[in-house]
């Protein structure tokens, strides 16, 4: 039975990844380089420190180790410049919905901790009983850690979880953590999206899931 929802934030309950690629952009393109947006995509998930190489080998732009951490600090102050935080159509009231039936919460992004605090609220944030983000210790996706960390914060087994990803990498994570996932088509195309134990068009269509469904919870939630 599920006992926990654990929702990934860009691209599931924020539409953000629009400005992260413009952000990516911009850093390489004033270097002289370029980049597509479907290499953020895939494989958003990753800490910025981890995409990194993959993009200047995409771009052919070289960042020298010790001037890498001043250009992920330029990266990360344009995307906040330009940054509206716009929650997808439905993703607040799946998240206070699921919180209403007994579910516990959490959230595990590759994000850092700064981003983060830009796009949650105190109201929302109560609804996370974890939050686990890219700048803390371990591994980010496609390791299962994340998916893991906030399993043992939530102090529920892996089986017992269910996670609401839109990434490749993301659903690895989960799948490899021993998670059931679904995944919502928000940014990439359902081919992306394959090794997610179900697919759905909008983050609304969640809550439809059949071990979400009133009868299915674990013995700890109630109506």
């Amino acid at each position: 039975m599920i006992r926990a929802v654990l929702f990934d934030l860009d691209g599931v309950l924020f539409d953000t990844l629009g400005y992260h690629c413009r952000a990516w952009r911009r850093a390489f393109e004033l270097r002289g380089g370029t980049i597509r947006d479907e290499t953020v995509l895939r494989n958003e998930g990753r800490s910025s420190g981890d995409i990194l190489p993959l993009l200047m080998r995409e771009s052919g732009v070289e960042i020298p180790p010790g001037e890498r951490e001043a250009f992920l600090e330029e990266k990360r102050r344009y995307f906040q410049a330009i940054l509206e935080v716009r929650p997808f159509p439905g993703a607040l009231r799946v998240v206070r919905e699921l919180r209403e039936r007994g579910y516990r919460l959490a959230l595990v992004t590759g994000s850092d901790s700064r981003n983060v605090r830009l796009l949650l609220d105190d109201a929302l944030r109560e609804c996370f009983g974890a939050v686990v983000t890219g700048d803390g210790a371990g591994r980010t996706k496609p390791a299962p850690d994340p998916w893991l960390a906030a399993a043992r914060a939530l102090d529920v087994e892996p089986r017992e979880c269910l996670v609401v990803e839109n990434a490749p990498l993301g659903i690895e994570a989960a799948r490899a953590a021993g998670m059931t996932c679904v995944a919502v088509r928000s940014t990439l195309g359902a081919k992306w999206l394959a090794a997610a134990d179900l697919v759905v068009p909008e983050i609304g269509r969640v809550l439809d899931h059949p071990l979400l469904a009133p009868g299915a919870r674990g013995p700890e939630s109630s109506s």
